[in-house]
């Protein structure tokens, strides 16, 4: 039993490391010889890349970080490859991830703001519920053109939905805590936004009009 708590832990660990891997660093710099942190916002995320390497590294950057934290999730519910070994809820290690990505221990734990992440897991925990905050997420920022903004409309959404959900249909309190814990990542990571907000400084990113440029720029 000891031994099998262990790996449990050591899997935590495994997760945070995964998560703290920067794509967007790595991908930026191997194709375009380009580091993202001094481009643009400087940020490790999504947003960024899009911004500063354009379409195929944008979509590369979120993919692998939705993947980071989805896929071990996805393993944990749908295969037997950690049966006996994950003694927390499945969710425990999705959130290892998102708290590697944000602070990753390889860049001085300066890293993104951890929205593509946790939609990755609750995609890989429940495709309804994180698609549904897909919607809000795109509805707010065509509403607002600002990113910061319908990321923490989103945030604060998951916890309210995922909360609802747990007292009015199927309780599930590993869910609600673990958004809770994504959402308060979110928040926190996004305190400099909220800064810019304040002072009218933020830039506004409509990301229809952004992927619209970034095609015909392809075409």
């Amino acid at each position: 039993m000891e031994g099998v708590s262990l790996l449990a832990y050591v899997l935590i660990v495994i997760a945070y490391l995964l998560g703290s891997i920067p794509f967007s660093l790595l991908l930026g710099l191997l194709f375009q010889h380009k580091d993202i942190r001094k481009f643009g916002s400087g940020n490790l995320g999504t947003t960024n890349a899009f911004r500063v390497f354009g379409k195929p590294i944008g979509f590369a950057v979120l993919f692998a970080d939705t993947l980071k934290s989805g896929l071990i999730v996805f393993l944990i519910l749908n295969t037997g490859l950690f049966d006996g070994v994950t003694l927390f809820h499945p969710l425990v290690y999705g959130v290892a991830s998102v708290v590697g990505h944000c602070f990753p221990v390889w860049l001085k734990f300066k890293g993104g703001k951890g929205v593509a992440t946790s939609f990755g897991l609750l995609l890989a925990y429940n495709p309804w519920i994180a698609l549904t905050l897909l919607a809000v997420f795109l509805l707010t920022e065509y509403l607002t053109r600002y990113v910061s903004v319908s990321s923490t409309v989103g945030a604060v959404s998951s916890v309210l939905l995922v909360t609802g959900l747990h007292f009015l249909w199927r309780p599930d309190l590993g869910l609600v805590i673990a958004t809770l814990a994504s959402a308060a990542i979110i928040i926190y990571r996004h305190r400099a936004n909220y800064k810019r907000l304040r002072a009218g400084t933020e830039n506004r990113v409509h990301l229809f009009d952004l992927i619209d440029r970034l095609f015909k720029k392809a075409s």
